[in-house]
């Protein structure tokens, strides 16, 4: 059983992207948002770390590659609603109904992606996967984000939101300081921050009942912009029928990933600060949350 949280940061979160931020040649920095999975899980060892690292030293688990806990999602929750990554595997028309509500939601059909036998096209997998649209041309949903009771469900409209319609983009620009503290010449940074909107907050789960108090206080991010954890009293469910896998956050692209993959989207990579080297992580490359597999691969991933 999971335990779910949800965070509430004070001001604004930053997480870059992975270019390389070079005098002369580059000042500006994309950014990733919500924060993969792994920035979550360093912010809970960290924490811990602080607290007493020899205490803690099971969970904190010091120099190695991860924890002794997995990180579930992050998703968007919304005036007590549930937001998670759309299946890459699940199409939408180009140009879909919308219906204004309150909430500014979309509600569309759905087009599932489904496995044909075939000798026409040849996989590496030897699997073939088939979308049928109508009569107009279809989009992936990858990239979304969908009501969670609608994922589990098998409704033909489902409520799909876009990024943008949880939190706002806010730019800063940045200076670099030499070790006295005076500005260092040339070097001006701009960065993009996200805000959350009213009523949002990130929600993750942690596959292990770690001894964290209702409420406290942690930072994400190089930047350790800060906020509030709270557990939910709640357990989210995601139990589902299906033939396909989807994970809920970013994986990591291995052998085993790629032997099995379906349907997933643009290719992320990121590395880290690793705390015991006190040096940059090697760059890794990930599938985003919502890409699809013929097979679950770790608890990070649901049957659709």
């Amino acid at each position: 059983m999971n335990s779910w949280y949800t965070f509430e940061p004070v001001d604004t979160l930053f997480f870059r992207g992975s270019e390389p931020m070079i005098m002369g040649e580059n000042h500006t920095s994309n950014f990733n948002f919500p924060p993969p999975a792994h920035t979550i899980e360093g912010a809970i060892r960290t924490y811990f770390y602080h607290l007493d690292k020899k205490g803690y030293s099971e969970i904190i688990r010091l120099g190695e590659k991860k924890g002794s806990f997995n990180v579930i999602g992050p998703f968007f929750k919304e005036d007590g609603k549930i937001f998670v990554p759309a299946p890459y595997s699940w199409f939408i028309e180009k140009q879909e109904e919308k219906t204004d509500t309150e909430n500014e939601s979309k509600v569309t059909k759905v087009i599932k992606s489904y496995k044909v036998s075939t000798n026409l096209i040849q996989t590496s997998n030897n699997e073939t996967y088939w979308v049928k649209p109508s009569e107009k041309d279809v989009e992936t949903l990858g990239g979304r984000w969908l009501l969670l009771s609608d994922l589990i469900s098998n409704k033909e409209k489902v409520e799909v939101r876009n990024s943008s319609d949880f939190f706002v983009q806010e730019y800063r620009t940045g200076i670099a300081l030499e070790k006295n503290r005076k500005v260092r010449e040339g070097h001006i940074y701009a960065f993009v921050h996200a805000r959350l909107k009213e009523k949002v907050s990130i929600v993750f789960g942690i596959d292990k009942d770690l001894p964290l108090e209702h409420s406290v206080t942690i930072t994400l991010g190089a930047e350790q912009r800060f906020g509030k954890l709270k557990r939910i009293a709640n357990n989210i469910n995601f139990e589902n029928d299906g033939s396909m896998y989807m994970n809920l956050s970013i994986f990591e692209a291995n052998d085993e990933a790629n032997k099995h993959i379906v349907a997933t989207g643009k290719p992320l990579y990121l590395g880290g600060w690793d705390l015991a080297k006190g040096f940059h992580k090697p760059m890794r490359g990930f599938f985003p949350a919502g890409s699809v597999f013929t097979k679950k691969l770790d608890n990070n991933f649901i049957n659709i």
